[in-house]
């Protein structure tokens, strides 16, 4: 409170809406349309650099894996039609879009990471993430969904997914590669500022939840999220949503190298301290890449301060 933070700080301003209803987010929703279309940015948290287009996504609050999304740019009239063609009091989340976000050789793209939650009310973040490309030159002029939605479910279907990296999917030492080349002021930023930035959105996220959590105190159990982030042209670190059930897919050699030691080193903090394993391996040469986030057991919160800047530059 002291530090004047809140979720809309880092998360792009978001609205809960029912279909075919006139509840209060709905209405919330037409008011703050109507400003940024007269251009009145005041109440905005977002830059008003991310306003002046007046571009939304709708999206179901109860997909993933990219279903159903659909981006509209100040069109009003559709977003209502679209709404209301949907199945009565079915539940849609309208964001704002980032019209601004930092590019990869001029393409759009995301970041995934992945979070495992205990019964013990322990966070953990996998150190290993990557990013998510889209198949076509970023413009707001065009309404194509592979130019401005990275999901692979989504990028797999179009014709020049892996045309420029092979499963629309490149490491987190590839994207410091060409910040090194593309942006040598900020090449030390994603260690210092964005990866950093992104445990402490996690962390909020998890907080945000955790007394809904696991209601009837079952043990053993846990939860895998995948997280989503975008960088804006400012190096400003974006929630843009966390998913349950996180596409496990292999699109490339990279991902097929990841996904299973992520997998293994998951298993290892859930399961193996209560299923020792029959045959198990040789003791491991790697440790174990989720990194403890926040454990009410232990007390720990590696949360920094909300006095932390949220731009790099």
């Amino acid at each position: 409170v002291a530090a004047n933070y809140t979720v809309f700080h880092s998360t792009p301003t978001s609205y809960a809406v029912i279909s075919n209803s006139q509840e209060a987010d709905y209405g919330a929703f037409i008011q703050r349309f109507k400003e940024l279309n007269k251009k009145y940015y005041l109440k905005e948290r977002m830059p008003a650099k991310h306003c002046t287009n007046n571009v939304w996504l709708i999206k179901p609050a109860a997909m993933n894996q990219g279903k159903g999304i659909e981006f509209f740019k100040d069109n009003l009239k559709d977003m209502r039609a679209f709404l209301e063609s949907k199945p009565p009091f079915s539940l849609w989340v309208i964001q704002k879009y980032i019209e601004r976000p930092l590019l990869y050789k001029g393409r759009k793209f995301d970041i995934r990471v992945w979070a495992i939650i205990t019964w013990r009310a322990e966070l953990y973040y996998y150190t290993k993430g990557y990013l998510r490309t889209s198949s076509d030159t970023y413009s707001l002029d065009s309404n194509f969904n592979y130019v401005h939605l990275t999901n692979n479910c989504l990028q797999q279907y179009g014709t020049k997914y892996g045309l420029y990296e092979d499963g629309n999917t490149i490491s987190f030492e590839a994207f410091q590669q060409y910040l090194m080349e593309e942006h040598p002021s900020q090449a030390d930023n994603f260690e210092k500022h964005i990866v950093p930035r992104m445990k402490d959105l996690i962390i909020d996220t998890y907080l945000s939840v955790k007394n809904d959590l696991n209601p009837s105190r079952r043990k053993n159990g846990f939860e895998l999220l995948g997280f989503d982030f975008l960088i804006d042209e400012d190096f400003r670190v974006w929630l843009i949503e966390a998913n349950i059930n996180p596409y496990l897919g292999i699109p490339n050699k990279f991902i097929e190298g990841l996904l299973p030691k992520m997998i293994n080193d998951m298993l290892e903090i859930v399961v193996d301290p209560f299923i020792k394993p029959a045959n198990p391996l040789p003791k491991r040469e790697l440790k174990n890449s989720f990194e403890l986030l926040y454990s009410d057991r232990t007390k720990f919160n590696a949360r920094n301060s909300f006095t932390t800047e949220l731009y790099s530059i």
